[in-house]
């Protein structure tokens, strides 16, 4: 077993006092009060500012992170692997699993784990019940880079041709592979984003700064590319909005799945954001600056300080009542609890 070591942190809430107005503020969309009269704190500020923070050693340069439903799954850059991590102990539960060369995402579904390799452009499926592979390896577009799953399917971004292919969960068939959906210049992109909800699937063209749509049911494009911040790098689906990190300019921005929009000015949170989750009412965000930040939707707002991590934080996922971070440069999983 793994040795994992744990550093504990606790977040204080940001907390700004001014003698000559007695107001409080916190987070950046919170309505000052009188000094006299207690704020109201939603639960979602609370989890942010006085989280525990553990960083879990895990060897190998974790570079992406999955929650099923009873195991934390990470991708592990050196050698190729995925390991399986106990989310109660937080120890690597048996030996990583050998997968496709250049793995670079995971997902889970119900009873199956899927892993993309964007070097020899296939897809591992993992029984999650074994960890055990099932089947040969899928081959899907040239250097998938992304992967999503949602609508029965699994999908995946190939980057270098700029398709997007569909994968029956089920059978662990290809059912289609949509024309090009973005440009050539975004062919070679380090970061790529995809997600999937309300009947579409949402991907993201970091070079062209757009989201593109396809109907989930069809595998093509609709509508037009949706404009966000620049250089964007990923996205994530929950309750009629895809949220949309983008690099270049530190920005998140929010699209009603309804109507295709960009909702209000993007959420300026500066740094690097590169990577972004969805769960527990809220949003969360990596940054590979060094911290993770939680958004409420509910006020489009930063919900509190950023948590700092140590290391590069390069991909995030919730479940099991925390948020999973991995950070390939400081060989950490930070587990956030929530």
């Amino acid at each position: 077993m793994q040795r994992v070591t744990t550093r504990a942190l606790i977040v204080s809430a940001c907390l700004a006092l001014a003698a000559t107005t007695a107001t409080t503020a916190c987070g950046g969309g919170g309505e000052s009060r009188p000094a006299s009269q207690p704020a109201e704190s939603s639960a979602a500020t609370t989890a942010a500012a006085q989280s525990a923070v553990e960083e879990l050693a895990v060897e190998g340069a974790p570079t992406a992170v999955a929650a099923s439903e009873d195991a934390v799954w990470v991708v592990l850059d050196l050698g190729s692997r995925v390991a399986r991590l106990d989310p109660a102990s937080g120890e690597i539960d048996g030996e990583p699993i050998s997968v496709g060369n250049g793995a670079v995402g995971v997902v889970a579904t119900e009873g199956d784990v899927w892993v993309v390799s964007r070097f020899d452009n296939t897809v591992t499926r993992i029984d999650s019940s074994t960890n055990e592979i099932v089947g040969k390896p899928i081959a899907v577009g040239a250097r998938p880079m992304a992967i999503a799953a949602g609508e029965g399917s699994v999908w995946t971004f190939n980057t270098q041709d700029g398709t997007v292919t569909r994968i029956d969960a089920r059978t662990g068939k290809v059912v289609s592979t949509s024309p090009r959906v973005v440009g050539r210049g975004a062919g070679n992109a380090d970061y790529a984003g995809l997600a999937v909800g309300d009947g579409s699937v949402w991907v993201v063209s970091p070079a062209e700064s757009t989201v593109v749509r396809l109907d989930a049911s069809s595998n093509r494009p609709t509508g037009k590319p949706i404009e966000v911040g620049a250089g964007p790098t990923s996205v994530a689906f929950a309750d009629g909005a895809a949220w949309v990190t983008s690099l270049d300019n530190g920005s998140v921005s929010r699209i009603d799945t309804g109507t295709g929009d960009v909702v209000s000015e993007p959420i300026a949170l500066g740094g690097q954001p590169v990577a972004v989750a969805t769960g527990e009412s809220a949003v969360w965000v990596a940054d590979q600056s060094g911290t993770v930040t939680e958004i409420d939707p509910e006020s489009n707002a930063a919900a509190g300080d950023p948590i700092a991590l140590e290391g590069r934080p390069m991909s995030l996922a919730i479940g099991h009542g925390a948020v999973w971070v991995a950070n390939p440069i400081g060989n950490t999983v930070a587990r956030i609890a929530l």
